[in-house]
């Protein structure tokens, strides 16, 4: 056994090596971790592992991770967001980049049904993108308005990421989904504002199309995304009406997803349904693996004490709480370049909750602007996960194209992250009035 602090930098410095050289994340995380406890504790520290481990993974919380995966793999099989997609057009067909702006609607919508950044990617991408391409959109243009947007699954309600943060931190995930409300909806107001403007000073990026529809066409239309309505109300309404917990309106939104795809669109066939439950395990035994082995690590930290010793450092700095917290924004993209969402929420929450709460700022409103750098984190270069979602939707459009065409997106949310830190009141104001 050695000095804890020691024993934590020798397995931060590992778990780092690991990273680098492209060892998958919960390996690293869960040999980082199981070293760091030998190194400070010995066979003691394994022995306690086991138990800690189970009571973990045993969080109710937790238990709606799966299901709101469920959620999105059962809407991927519908022609929801091909239907979202066409409703949003015919409402927008007259604005400069109708296409683009259409189609951040339709992923925030998405997104605020599923919570999972990659469906939304998928599924509204492989309508979207070839409908600009054929009406001359740049590709670049066109990748870019459907890679961003998706991911503003992980901020709008219902959001993985803020369950993660929840069973973390032990935060009200009412409170968080509500805090993620107007961010979301500022940043898609944005995205969307953004495009307009482009193609309105160069549309030679988005070339305005010809079709126009009567009033009529939009108002029938509306009734293609009522289901989307319904599981949107379903699962939101669950929660904040007190019929359901977070996690119990995860099941409700379930069983809203199936009897979306099997009665009104018919697509429950014996394919779809175990291509649904399949792609379902699949994905859950990968978050969780993560979420288990990063708690490992993160059992390391607590024992050097770096989460509370971190925080009386960054107490006794002579610095403004804003240069502070600007610092680890500005380092949570870094990492975010480097690390996926899940790992890296997992492996910093227990050591900047504490720091945040030193410099005297909500663990609410860190949250929603923890998850907004996770926003960065899946659209950033080179492990931005929607990256690789649309390139494998769009396989002959070349990597670098998609990189470039999210650059203007990455400095949108960053501009937007400043403001935040500057205004908390975007975050908190509706989680003041909705849970109190």
């Amino acid at each position: 056994m050695i000095d804890p602090g020691t024993g934590a930098v020798i397995s931060i410095v590992v778990l780092f090596v690991l990273i680098f050289i492209r060892t998958p994340l919960f390996l690293a995380l869960g040999f980082a971790g199981i070293l760091g406890l030998y190194l400070i504790r010995g066979d003691q520290g394994l022995q306690t592992l086991p138990l800690a481990l189970t009571a973990q993974l045993a969080n109710f919380t937790l238990v709606a991770v799966p299901l709101y995966i469920l959620i999105g793999e059962t809407l991927s099989v519908t022609g929801l967001g091909r239907d979202l997609f066409k409703t949003s057009y015919k409402w927008m067909s007259r604005l400069p980049g109708s296409l683009g702006v259409a189609s951040v609607a339709s992923c925030a919508t998405f997104g605020a049904m599923s919570g999972v950044s990659l469906s939304g990617v998928a599924v509204v991408g492989r309508m979207a993108v070839p409908a600009m391409l054929e009406r001359g959109y740049k590709p670049a243009f066109a990748t870019g308005s459907v890679v961003a947007p998706g991911a503003l699954a992980m901020l709008i309600p219902p959001s993985l990421m803020f369950i993660l943060y929840s069973a973390v931190t032990g935060t009200s995930v009412a409170a968080l989904f509500a805090g993620g409300i107007v961010p979301g909806i500022l940043l898609a107001v944005l995205m969307a504002g953004y495009i307009i403007v482009v193609a309105t000073i160069r549309p030679e990026n988005a070339p305005r199309t010809d079709e126009r529809y009567t009033w009529a066409e939009k108002l029938t239309s509306l009734r293609n995304v009522i289901p989307a309505i319904l599981l949107i109300v379903c699962i939101l309404g669950a929660i904040y009406t007190g019929f359901a917990t977070p996690t119990e309106a995860a099941a409700v939104g379930a069983l809203a997803a199936f009897l979306i795809a099997g009665l009104v669109y018919r697509a429950l066939s014996w394919e779809n349904l175990k291509r649904i439950l399949f792609s379902t395990v699949q994905v859950s035994c990968a978050v969780l693996a993560i979420v288990a082995s990063a708690f490992v690590f993160t059992k390391v930290l607590v024992l050097a004490r770096v989460p509370s010793t971190v925080a009386e450092f960054v107490g006794g700095l002579d610095l403004p709480a804003f240069v502070v917290m600007a610092a680890i924004m500005v380092v949570l993209v870094a990492l975010g370049c480097m690390v996926d969402a899940a790992s890296l929420l997992l492996v910093v929450t227990p050591v900047l909750v504490p720091v945040v709460a030193e410099l005297g700022y909500d663990p609410l409103w860190f949250g929603v602007l923890l998850v907004m750098n996770l926003e960065l984190a899946v659209i950033t270069p080179p492990v931005g996960l929607n990256l690789f979602a649309m390139k494998s939707v769009m396989p002959e459009i070349p990597l670098s194209s998609i990189m470039r065409g999210v650059i203007p997106y990455i400095i949108i949310e960053f501009g937007l992250l400043m403001v935040m830190l500057v205004v908390p009141e975007i975050a908190t104001w509706l989680p003041s009035v909705i849970v109190g």
